[in-house]
């Protein structure tokens, strides 16, 4: 953590840094870069068994922990695509599946309400569909099990460096900028603590699938990926504040 944290002053040292990447995610990969890491989507922790997350001050609050899809069986996802999802206001003929799920049942859409329910005698995390046109739930089996929800999550994050960071767009070039503030080390306290806060909607799952929208697969399910989040100011709930000096 020592090396990490050096290597966060020189790159605050360096004060407003040109954007060295594209789309979602660039103050990260910008980062990673500064880091002299190359870019990519491991399940492994990103440098040297260290988390590492950023968040752009005044974004949306919520911070990506791990992305895991549905695991229980094959398929889950493009089930749970093709029965929830609804018509693209873009593109009516395709379908697309945005919602944020916590602990308790809230409707999504028209037909749809969800929640998330920690079934310990089975040791899965259930996610719970209601058909309102039905007045019943799904009884297709959509669930994480504890098994790869503990070895994603004790893989992913024992160790966590979280980075505020302040975006500049310049609009005459077009270009943005990013100011990496601060930094801080965590440690994660454990998988029950994390269940726990499944349960009591601190930690919440955000499903995104939308639709291919040119090229061969044009009209087919795209993933974007189903994420375990929590609110950045909530971030003490799971982990421990390590204090980490340069000696």
């Amino acid at each position: 953590m020592q090396l990490l944290l050096k290597q966060f002053y020189r790159i605050q040292a360096m004060n407003w840094i040109t954007n060295q990447s594209n789309g979602y995610g660039s103050a990260g990969q910008t980062l990673e870069l500064l880091l002299h890491k190359a870019i990519d989507r491991d399940i492994l922790p990103d440098y040297n068994g260290i988390e590492l997350k950023t968040r752009q001050i005044n974004s949306e609050p919520f911070v990506g922990l791990f992305s895991m899809a549905l695991d229980n069986r094959p398929l889950r996802m493009k089930y749970l695509y093709d029965t929830c999802g609804w018509h693209s206001k873009e593109n009516p003929s395709f379908k697309v599946l945005y919602v944020r799920v916590n602990n308790k049942f809230e409707r999504c859409s028209r037909r749809f309400s969800y929640k998330l329910h920690v079934n310990y005698d089975n040791e899965v995390v259930e996610l719970k569909v209601y058909d309102h046109y039905n007045n019943s739930l799904i009884k297709e089996p959509l669930s994480w099990s504890f098994k790869h929800l503990k070895l994603r999550l004790e893989t992913k994050l024992t160790y966590l460096a979280y980075i505020n960071v302040k975006r500049y767009y310049d609009w005459i070039n077009k270009t943005a900028y990013f100011k990496y503030e601060d930094i801080t080390f965590y440690k994660l306290k454990g998988f029950n603590v994390f269940l726990k806060l499944l349960e009591s909607g601190i930690i919440v799952v955000s499903i995104k699938i939308s639709y291919y929208k040119t090229g061969d697969k044009k009209g087919e399910m795209y993933d974007k990926g189903t994420s375990f989040e929590i609110n950045y100011a909530n971030l003490d709930f799971l982990f421990e504040k390590l204090n980490i000096s340069i000696n």
